[in-house]
Formats: structure tokens, sequence, C-alpha cells
């Protein structure tokens, strides 16, 4: 039996410190809430290569570098799930959909979206990983 789980995550323009979410476009628009970028899987040998197969299908992005951020079971679906993040050095805009459209945003404006309680947990868990990677680049000390 193959192992199933959801890889996730999001991309992050270090120019402007911005993340790129996604918006799944329901029949009611009122009740989509922004998403990350992600998809159950279980045909990939690494949750790695499915977030970059993802991104590479959704955006037409070849990820070079992806970075993980946790890993955690989902209580309710019992799911493991593996968020990650890929870096741009400047971000691009990307063409919606028929199923998705694309935007980035500041973490300021990423508070007041609709989000579901466990993107929001990803993105800040997400957002400390990145502060973390910087002050380690400047040759801070960090918490690991």
């Amino acid at each position: 039996m193959m192992h199933k789980f959801y890889a996730s995550g999001f991309i992050y323009d270090s120019s402007t410190q911005q993340i790129l979410l996604q918006h799944i476009t329901p029949k009611d628009l009122s009740s989509s809430p922004w998403t990350l970028l992600g998809r159950t899987c279980s045909s990939e040998k690494t949750a790695e290569e499915a977030f970059k197969k993802t991104v590479l299908k959704l955006l037409g992005v070849k990820p070079k570098n992806v970075f993980s951020i946790y890993t955690y079971l989902d209580s309710e679906t019992h799911e493991t799930k593996i968020v990650f993040y890929v870096e741009l050095r400047k971000s691009k805009k990307f063409p919606d959909n028929r199923v998705s459209s694309f935007s980035w945003f500041t973490l300021k404006q990423i508070s007041r979206l609709k989000l579901a309680d466990q993107t929001k947990q990803d993105i800040t868990v997400g957002q400390r990983v990145i502060d973390s990677a910087i002050r380690k680049s400047l040759g801070q000390q960090t918490l690991e």
C-alpha cells in the first residue's frame, strides 16, 4: 500500500517579504478562503517532489530550492501534512485560471484575510522559519 500525504506551501518573495496564496474559485465566492498551494499525493517518492510538481502545474514555475517548514498529522483527516516554501527573488504576476486565482500578500494583509485556522498556523510557522534563516545568514543567533 502506498503512503498518502498532503504536500502544501507557499511562494515567498524575499525582496518584498510577500507570500503568494491561492484562492480556489467555488460556486459560492463568499465561502472560499485563501489557501496554500497543495494537494494530496501518493505517487511521488517524496513530499518535496510532490510540492515541486504542484508549483510547476499551478504556476508554470520549476522551483530550484524548496525549504521545509514542518510536518504534522492532521487530527481531523488523519493525513500527514508536510508544509514547504519556495523563495523567489522577485515576485511576478501569475495568471488566474478557471479554478484558481493567485495574489501576493504582506503579513499584515494576511492577518486580515479569510483563512482557515490551519492555514494561519502554517503561514505563522513558515514566517518564523524564514526569519530564522535570515538571522542565520546574517550571523545572528537562532534557536535550533
